[in-house]
């Protein structure tokens, strides 16, 4: 199927829409599934089905066509007023690129004209943001071959985001009473062993190789190499909570059909800390943990958030989850209680939590509408037993600590990718790569140019001069394809009087000031992380 033949087809969606057809739901016993779709040779529904068992099971009719499928649907086809396909494209079979390659074809559909037309605007506009896209332009990230899918190569431009990122998660945490570590990227079987993540979470590390007779593995989480950390030295009551963070290097074998830019890939850095803690410290430190998010969220002009609660299955304990039901209703209710009383806007999520506890999820909304997983907190009952750790409480008796693991800036990567589409690549001064070029209009005041980015620079406010010999308009023009917050135009009349013409990104001419007065005020917006 080609793009050219996806208009065709809408025609005839829109047909068949104006039957008012059923969606009739059938549930279905596996046999009688696997039966169905063998008269068909229907390879794929049947490796599906295999996946299954009985009670999960239901197929949809309308019209004349039957399918497996786990709903839930409309009515029936009178609630589509509007359809819209919007791209063929391959796609392996279960995203894995061992299997066949498939076509896929994307559509949206609306109960009404209006609703589908601003939908496709946000499109556009997204297409516009897209972080790949604008990665490119502006120099933030590179990938390479011979490198590797999924590894990214951070440009000098998107590693000043990197650090500024970095610093202000430092400040933070510093703040809140954080002390700093640094880990190994790879460690042996035995630690992973011990964590569990090993028989839970094989598939997502990469394989082992082998050294001296032992196993090492590629480090896919932070977390045992700080209960290492914490298990070090003899810790008593006076001691919690316990709060370590770390800027760490994680590897995680993503399927390279889900590889997708930077929200999807093989090597990440994560802003990860784990705070061990006594029952009764643990509302205050949750709560504490989801403050920092709402920090993050004012700095960052994120507006629209929910928190996703992500409960075990009990029907899975000793499979996805560590088979321990009553510690899972307490840590669970635990949570609850203390997103009720902060009043944070929250869902609950059956089957979606960690294998050693409850997580909260947090989805994000850009500004323009996209949804995105930001980042999670996550409660852990679990490894304290498997590494044995403990602390000495009031009563000179061992007690074990409860875990909270956050990532409230999740991943450099992810985090840089939603910010790039939410700022449309115009990010606030504090963190743009280059905050302000000077324009000189002739190579006449090219010294002057570079006298105040010079004194720029030493203000620790990252400037570059265009010395091209082009038109001052061009000069112009190409600034703002770079997304540079400040344009400092300088000509005679600024030359003589120790001034320059302020331009900003999107607002144009903001008139002359005095070198001292912009260096000034910039200072404040970049020390205050003001978005503008």
């Amino acid at each position: 199927m080609t793009e050219d033949e996806l208009a065709a087809l809408e025609k005839r969606m829109i047909e068949l829409a104006k039957k008012n057809s059923e969606y009739i739901r059938k549930e279905m016993p596996k046999a009688e599934a696997v039966s169905y779709f063998s008269q068909k040779n229907d390879e794929y529904k049947l490796d599906l089905l295999s996946n299954l068992t009985d009670g999960e099971i239901t197929f949809y009719t309308q019209g004349n066509f039957t399918d497996l499928c786990r709903g839930p649907h409309i009515p029936n086809t009178g609630f589509i007023k509007a359809i819209k396909l919007t791209a063929v494209a391959g796609a392996y079979w279960k995203g894995d690129e061992k299997n066949k390659q498939l076509t896929r074809v994307y559509g949206v559909t609306f109960p009404s004209q209006k609703e589908l037309d601003e939908h496709l605007a946000m499109l556009e506009e997204a297409k516009k943001r897209d972080h790949r896209k604008l990665g490119k332009e502006l120099g933030i990230y590179t990938m390479s071959d011979d490198v590797g899918p999924g590894l990214i190569l951070w440009m000098p431009n998107g590693t000043v985001i990197i650090e500024e990122l970095e610093k202000l998660a430092k400040e933070t945490e510093q703040e809140a009473g954080y002390k700093r570590v640094v880990t190994p990227h790879i460690a042996k079987e035995s630690m992973y062993l011990t964590s569990g993540h090993l028989p839970y979470y094989a598939d997502s590390m990469f394989p082992p190789m082998e050294m001296d007779g032992e196993k090492y593995y590629l480090k896919a989480m932070n977390c045992p190499h700080h209960h290492k950390i914490f298990d070090a030295e003899p810790k008593s009551y006076r001691d919690m909570p316990y709060r370590i963070a770390e800027y760490g290097t994680c590897y995680r074998y993503e399927q390279s059909g889900e590889l997708f830019g930077l929200m999807r890939v093989r090597c990440l850095h994560m802003n990860d800390a784990h705070i061990y803690c006594t029952k009764d410290q643990f509302a205050q430190e949750f709560k504490a943990v989801n403050d920092m998010y709402l920090k993050y969220f004012k700095i960052f002009g994120i507006d629209k958030y929910i928190m996703r609660l992500s409960l075990h299955d009990p029907e899975k304990l000793g499979q996805k989850y560590v088979n321990e039901p009553a510690l899972w209703l307490e840590t669970e209710d635990l949570v609850r209680k203390v997103l009720i009383e902060t009043g944070v806007p929250f869902v609950e999520v059956k089957g979606e939590g960690a294998f050693y506890g409850p997580k909260i999820d947090v989805q994000i909304w850009s500004a323009i509408g996209r949804e995105f997983t930001l980042a999670t907190n996550q409660v852990d009952f679990a490894q304290s037993r498997s590494f044995k750790l403990s602390f000495t409480n009031q009563n000179n008796e061992a007690e074990i600590p409860l875990i909270i693991h956050r990532a409230p800036l999740g991943t450099h990567e992810r985090f840089i990718g939603f910010l790039l589409e939410h700022y449309a690549g115009k990010l606030p001064l504090w963190l743009a790569p280059l905050q302000v070029k000077v324009l000189p209009i002739s190579d006449k005041f090219l010294d002057y140019a570079k006298l105040v980015s010079d004194k720029l620079k030493k203000a620790d406010i990252r400037s570059e001069v265009d010395d091209r010999n082009e038109k001052i308009g061009k000069k112009i023009r190409d600034t703002e394809l770079l997304k540079v917050p400040y344009m400092l135009v300088v000509g005679e009349r600024e030359m003589n009087e120790n001034k320059v013409a302020v331009r900003r990104q999107g607002k144009g001419d903001l008139g002359v000031k005095g070198v001292d007065e912009f260096l000034a005020d910039a200072v404040s917006e970049i020390k205050e992380r003001r978005e503008e």
